[in-house]
């Protein structure tokens, strides 16, 4: 076996805790700076002579596995923390890693692309307490304890029980005090006390990372008194390193690391950008402006030895996952077709019971099957709506008016208004009438089928 097969035995606390290993690591002492750098960032290249395939870190899987063809669809975050069940939130957590690694088992490891790999950047556990956001939905909510504790199950579902050979690596995200509404998304400053920020946006995180064990976490867009989350070391290394005892990758949000330079003005270029994040203990870029790393260590704005401490914690991803450096996993065996199971829809259907929430009920339900309904709204047949955002393709999705009509007799429908200036809305059937005429042999002239409006 070769050193680089050995490393891929390595326990997960030696790959994950010891910055020291990259001067050891044969895999990285034998690339060049520039091969470094793009080995640190989302969409990573091949290197055949490492029997390193090729691989995109981006995926989702918020309530379902995301982007990625038919997968079990479960309800939006903000829906499954109405549950407040954590074992649920644990199971449906181990169903989206499932259909997960059934999709990637079925390519070819270096023809996994976005949405197709098995580093999952969810939960969403910011704390939503505006409603003017409209990321709030991807939330559990807006308290600390239940965000945390679901947060604990769903990571704990995603990466399954043994860390050393995770089914797939989680990533709770948007670190930190990334809750909206923002005023310009990519350079907005938050002002928060310290009282605020430890009692209220950090414990959901802390819980995540200590408890939880999830094996990567992201920074977010936002900058706290001035200085990017992407870049602050005291957050990264001081909070989630030194005191947390965090020792996974720390990734950034989408182009957040390029923000540092181009909406913070916090440095002036990608260069001292990528220099800041990187010394900061922010290990891997989801976007490009890592590949200025290069020109960073040749300006002498960070040692070469910073980006092998964080190539390190990369590389040990991919070998804990397997199809890296010739590394496999148990969760190889999951067969290509376990998505989208009887079993997998049964839980979301029990998912979607649970977080149904019933305010105050007034002697009206159940409905009596003779009951006349009347429903209005443009939210009640739109399957857009109903999978919300970070969706996979439902097989067979059933919207509120489609179910109604199902079980009761007599449903009247009204789109009503538009749910906002310029919200694009499906057209609704009762908006047209369609009429046809049949016709044995040649249709005479001037007949045909036709459509018209109502």
């Amino acid at each position: 076996m070769t050193a680089v097969g050995r490393l891929a035995l390595a326990p997960i606390g030696l790959l994950l805790a010891s910055s020291a290993l990259a001067q050891t690591d044969p895999a990285v002492r034998s690339m060049t700076l520039d091969e470094k750098a793009a080995q640190l960032q989302s969409v990573a290249p091949a290197i055949p002579r490492l029997n390193l395939p090729a691989y995109d870190y981006w995926n989702e899987g918020l309530h379902g596995l995301a982007r990625n063809g038919v997968a079990t669809v479960f309800p939006q975050a903000i829906g499954l923390a109405a549950t407040w069940d954590e074992a649920l939130l644990r199971r449906v957590g181990d169903v989206v890693s499932t259909e997960a690694r059934a999709k990637s088992n079925a390519l070819p490891a270096g023809d996994r692309e976005r949405y197709q790999g098995l580093t999952i950047w969810s939960p969403n556990i910011n704390i939503f307490r505006d409603p003017r956001w409209g990321r709030g939905q991807e939330t559990y909510g807006e308290d600390p304890y239940l965000t945390g504790r679901l947060g604990v199950a769903f990571i704990g579902g995603l990466q399954g029980p043994d860390l050393a050979h995770p089914k797939v690596i989680a990533t709770p995200k948007h670190l930190a005090a990334h809750s909206g509404p923002e005023a310009g998304r990519d350079g907005f400053d938050v002002d928060i006390s310290p009282h605020d920020r430890e009692a209220t946006y950090l414990p959901a995180f802390r819980m995540a990372l200590t408890e939880g064990r999830a094996l990567s976490t992201m920074c977010a867009y936002n900058s706290i008194h001035g200085v990017p989350v992407c870049a602050s070391e005291p957050l990264l290394t001081q909070t989630l390193r030194n005191q947390w005892g965090f020792k996974g990758l720390i990734v950034s949000d989408c182009d957040a690391v390029g923000n540092i330079a181009n909406y913070h003005n916090y440095r002036p270029d990608s260069a001292s950008g990528s220099a800041a994040a990187i010394a900061a203990g922010m290990d891997f870029n989801c976007g490009k402006t890592y590949a200025a790393l290069g020109d960073a260590v040749r300006r002498g704005l960070v040692p070469e030895t910073t980006i092998d401490t964080s190539l390190t914690r990369t590389f040990a991803v991919r070998r804990m996952l397997g199809g890296a450096f010739g590394a496999t996993s148990p969760w190889d065996r999951i067969k290509p077709t376990e998505f989208d199971t009887p079993a997998h829809r049964a839980l979301a259907l029990e998912a979607a019971r649970k977080a149904m929430v019933l305010v105050q009920n007034n002697g009206v339900l159940p409905l009596k099957p003779s009951a006349k309904i009347a429903v209005i709204g443009p939210n009640a047949d739109s399957v857009d709506v109903l999978e919300a955002n970070y969706h996979g393709t439902a097989a067979a999705p059933v919207t509120p008016l489609a179910a109604l009509r199902t079980a009761f007799g007599g449903v009247h429908y009204a789109q009503g208004s538009s749910i906002a200036e310029g919200v694009p809305v499906p057209v609704p059937d009762t908006a047209l009438s369609l009429r046809a005429e049949y016709f044995r042999g040649a249709i005479s002239r001037g007949r045909r089928w036709c459509a018209r409006t109502g």
